[in-house]
């Protein structure tokens, strides 16, 4: 099925076993399918409709506000015409999917990559002190009435949000997120 000669349905970029994405009726590259991500069903043709309708959208993008911190990622709105895109650059190299305020189903922001460490305080002591008083099963006892500490470390936030473009769902994400996104996404999502 996959010869050298398979290429996107969409932008015509070479395909590889390892980076198709197969929709309904063809085959389509991981960069032409960040706007229908969450729609396995999809069309080729559906999808071509959706860049198209994308392609517009960034022709009429007149970005009003960035949200950005050190560090963070960016969210770029267009308050006119209630278009937003996230990046995790300034400057995206490739055209971004941009959607509508209105086509926001739900996000969610994660912590991925956190570790958890548990730390026993007092064992060695509380066993020796059960041991001498109770013998072999008080020092059993003893060690395991440590205090224990646990904490988490680490990780990064990850903004998901759930969109649902010209009838295709994608999810978009952004690592590190503005500290105004929350807020943000809850304005943009009550907008009428």
């Amino acid at each position: 099925m996959f010869g050298s000669k398979e290429k996107c349905a969409i932008c015509g970029e070479k395909l590889s076993k390892l980076t198709a994405i197969h929709l309904k009726d063809g085959s389509i590259c991981p960069m032409c399918n960040r706007i229908s991500t969450e729609s396995p069903l999809a069309s080729v043709e559906g999808v071509k409709a959706a860049w198209d309708e994308n392609h517009r959208r960034f022709q009429e993008f007149k970005e009003t506000m960035v949200a950005s911190e050190f560090g963070s990622g960016f969210m770029f709105l267009d308050t006119e015409h209630q278009y937003f895109y996230l990046s995790n650059s300034k400057k995206p190299k490739t055209e971004p999917a941009i959607f509508k305020f209105s086509e926001i189903d739900e996000y969610a922001i994660q912590k991925v990559g956190q570790k958890t460490i548990t730390k026993s305080k007092g064992g060695i002591g509380r066993a020796v002190v059960g041991g001498a008083v109770f013998g072999l099963a008080g020092a059993v006892v003893g060690a395991a009435t440590a205090k224990t500490e646990t904490k988490t470390t680490g990780g990064i936030d990850i903004l998901k949000v759930s969109v649902c473009s010209n009838g295709l769902k994608s999810v978009i994400s952004l690592s590190n997120p503005p500290l105004k996104a929350e807020a943000m996404l809850n304005e943009m999502m009550n907008v009428e």
